[in-house]
Order: C-alpha cells, then structure tokens, then sequence
C-alpha cells in the first residue's frame, strides 16, 4: 500500500467561498460598469454573437482587445477586493488540516487565481487558520490549468516521485483534469462547488429532491472529467485518504 504524501487544494469553491461565487459577481461588476448585463469568462463573453450584439447595441461598434483589458481591470479589482473583505472558509477545513498534519501529509494548492489575488486570499485564509506549505499559481509555471505544470511544480519541490502518493481536490472540470494530466488521484467537491453555484444558505433551502438531482448530475460531470472520488464536502476526505495509509501511519 501507498502512502499519500500530498494533498493539493483549489482555492475557490474548495477552501473559501463556498459555492465560487465571488468570480460570478466580479464578471457581473465589470459588465455592469460597462453597461452590459452578463457575466462569463471574459475572453470568451467577447466572442459570443450575444454579447456582440449587445456591445454593438451600446457602443456601436465592436469589443476590442482594449475593452477586453478594462473589463478585465474591473473584474480583477473588484475580486481582490472582496477576497480581502469577505474570505471565509468552506466547512471542515481546518479539521482536514488538522488531520493532514497528524498524518505528516503535505498541504499545497494550486489556482487559476493571479498571484495577486492569491496572495490577499492566503493572507485571509491564514488568519482564519489555514496555512499551506506550498502555494503556487499560473504565474509561476509555463502554463496553468488543465497543463499538471503546477502539479509537478509541487511534486518537484517535496521530492515526490510517484504522482499516485499525490491527491488533488477541487470542485470543478478543470481541477480533475488537471489532476489526471498529473497522473494523480482526484478528489472532486459537490456542496461548495461552483457546478452547483450555491451559498450555504441556498443549499440548505433546495429541496431534497432538487437536491439530490443536481448532486447527482454534478458527480456525473466530475467522474467525467476524471474524478476518482465525487465527495459532498471536505469532511469526508479523511476516509478516503485512510484507504492509502498503511496501518503502521494510520496509528502513529
């Protein structure tokens, strides 16, 4: 049996901001400034005919590169804004944390935040008590998710050889794919994912039966993306990781 030697978090929707809701409502503010009800990735909102045509509508004329970077200011002020104002952690992770130490299993994330937003959103979640020993962003790398560039960036720097001792979690496609183009185990979130969308406080008014519908659709979509386990929130992640621990760790 493999012992797990590290276990690599995302940041939004799996540490803080339960349900990955802050992007949404920075994409939402930078369009609103401009005058435009929507909000999607920026760069690929420019494409869409839809957006197009709205923007044309507005501005009478096209959406340029420049329009694309002023947006693009505005979604990244007003995250790093709300990420220094309003960071709280999802359930359960300081007693995940707790468990990884005992275990003297390694903590590292990675991030499709910038290394500004990341460093607000660790200097948050530190004083909630979350500290990883390694952060690393796109920045640091020669390309970010789903490349496993940051992956293996955190497998060099602990000596890790064999990227199946490596867990990856994260709530969305993107995190399981980069977690497979690693070749490492995938651990994907339900309750606080941005596929589902929810505040806590939504989460508990859904009705079951919507509930467990969209769980369900929601695991599909992780499985297919690669997931090795589909778990509804950080609290299980210790059983799942007891199953590669050998006994003698297991009762160190």
């Amino acid at each position: 049996m493999t012992d797990i030697q590290c276990v690599i978090f995302d940041w939004a929707g799996t540490i803080i901001d339960f349900g990955s809701l802050d992007p949404v409502l920075a994409f939402q503010s930078a369009f609103n400034a401009a005058g435009i009800e929507k909000h999607e990735h920026i760069a690929k909102l420019a494409k869409m005919p839809e957006v197009q045509r709205a923007w044309f509508a507005k501005y009478k004329r096209g959406i340029t590169d420049a329009d694309q970077l002023q947006l693009f200011n505005y979604f990244e002020q007003f995250l790093l804004n709300r990420l220094s104002t309003e960071t709280t952690l999802t359930p359960a992770v300081l007693q995940v944390q707790t468990y990884l130490k005992a275990h003297h299993i390694h903590i590292a994330t990675t991030t499709g935040y910038t290394k500004a937003m990341l460093a607000i959103a660790a200097k948050q979640a530190g004083l909630l008590g979350y500290h990883p020993e390694l952060m690393v962003s796109k920045e640091d790398v020669a390309a970010g998710r789903p490349a496993p560039d940051m992956i293996n960036h955190i497998m060099t720097a602990f000596n890790i050889t064999d990227p199946q001792t490596v867990v990856k979690v994260g709530d969305t496609v993107i995190d399981m794919q980069e977690g497979k183009n690693a070749g490492v185990l995938t651990v994907g979130l339900i309750e606080s994912s941005s596929l589902l969308g929810l505040s806590q406080a939504k989460l508990i008014d859904l009705p079951q039966k919507t509930r467990l519908a969209k769980f369900a659709e929601i695991t599909k979509t992780l499985k297919a993306a690669g997931a090795d386990y589909v778990i509804h929130n950080l609290s299980e992640l210790p059983a799942i990781l007891a199953k590669y621990q050998t006994p003698q760790k297991e009762h160190a």
